[in-house]
């Protein structure tokens, strides 16, 4: 069996006969305040940095957007054709419908 190395059962001791601490009482309103705050800073950006994290954000949710409804249309089009290998179909789809 493991037995504690001295200097841990040392610490235990201490940690075990240290005094309770008791916290001050938050003042009122505070987790109000706090939910205010968060909320402000999550809808204006306050840094360039910040404004440059949700354009990428931003732009990495149109690219999968783009990307599932590719996929939608290409598996719909594979789906409509005789052949699995034949995705003129699908071209044709994305060059009448999406494209002008």
């Amino acid at each position: 069996m493991n037995q504690l190395d001295p200097q841990l059962k040392r610490l235990l001791n201490w940690a075990r006969q240290a005094p309770q601490v008791q916290l001050a009482p938050k003042p009122e309103g505070f987790a109000q305040q706090v939910v205010a705050r968060s909320r402000l800073e999550n809808t204006v950006p306050s840094s360039v940095l910040a404004l440059w994290q949700n354009a990428i954000r931003g732009s990495a949710w149109a690219a999968a957007v783009i990307i599932l409804v590719a996929l939608l249309v290409l598996t719909l089009e594979k789906l409509r054709s005789n052949s699995p290998y034949d995705f003129s179909p699908a071209y044709q789809a994305v060059i009448t419908e999406f494209i002008p």
